[in-house]
């Protein structure tokens, strides 16, 4: 069984990787778009900003069904009065 220190400084570190290159990324296309000096279409700005929030949730959704304490299904048969595992 692996610890769950060890389990939680894997996840945060890899989180810390993924918004770190995202950010980077962010960082490059605004310095593109203020060197253009036009416009920047809402389209692009969308798909700039979209997968960034995107990682965001999902990375919310994973540190969820991570720290989710295990769950055990019972089945209980009312006619027989008895518990299964």
């Amino acid at each position: 069984m692996i610890p769950n220190v060890f389990l939680t400084v894997l996840f945060w570190s890899a989180a810390l990787a993924v918004v770190l290159g995202q950010v980077a990324i962010l960082r490059s296309t605004s310095r593109a778009w203020r060197h253009t000096g036009a416009a920047v279409p809402f389209t692009e700005r969308v798909f700039a900003w979209g997968p960034a929030l995107v990682i965001v949730v999902v990375l919310y959704f994973a540190w969820r069904a991570a720290t989710r304490p295990p769950m055990v299904e019972v089945q209980f048969d009312p006619t027989t009065q008895s518990i299964r595992l």
